[in-house]
């Protein structure tokens, strides 16, 4: 198994990511400041593991750079943690319960749930294909994966010493 994180849809397939990124806007929705939000999926590329989940984080146009929610979402509709649900690994913003009301409203859309599932399926037969395109992204991504930093800075160390 990869030791690997999330990856953004957007990052693998970029047009495509572009294309069919989900947004919704607000007015009056209780709990939230009326702007337009984004749904940026990520995904595990990690072709061994059969997690069927997609991490919908969610952006506001008006509401700076950050993430204001990341909702874990499973396939498994029947699994125990299927969700949707604030994913407790990330930070959440004030707007993180409302934006899982108006998230859960999207996700009852079932050609929207099939889209993402047919996303999850690109991410593992791209990521299974070791000469898929998207290998040269992974390459990078997995390098620049936080749980390289160490080796990265070991690395960085003894070429500094030969210089």
């Amino acid at each position: 198994m990869l030791n690997v994180y999330l990856i953004p849809f957007v990052s693998l397939f970029r047009d495509q990511g572009a294309a069919e990124t989900r947004s919704f806007s607000t007015r009056g929705f209780p709990g939230l400041p009326d702007d337009d939000y984004a749904l940026f999926e990520s995904y595990c590329p990690d072709p061994e593991c059969d997690c069927r989940r997609v991490m919908l984080n969610v952006m506001g146009r008006h509401q700076g750079k950050e993430y204001l929610a990341s909702i874990s979402f499973g396939f498994d509709r029947a699994a125990e943690l299927a969700g949707p649900f604030l994913d407790n690994l990330n930070p959440q913003s004030r707007y993180a319960l409302s934006l899982l009301e108006a998230v859960e409203q999207i996700l009852a859309d079932p050609a929207y749930v099939a889209r993402l599932e047919s996303h999850y399926r690109m991410v593992k037969q791209a990521a299974a294909d070791s000469s898929h395109p998207v290998q040269t992204v992974l390459k990078r991504w997995r390098s620049d994966a936080p749980s390289n930093v160490g080796s990265r800075q070991k690395r960085k160390k003894k070429q500094s010493r030969r210089r």
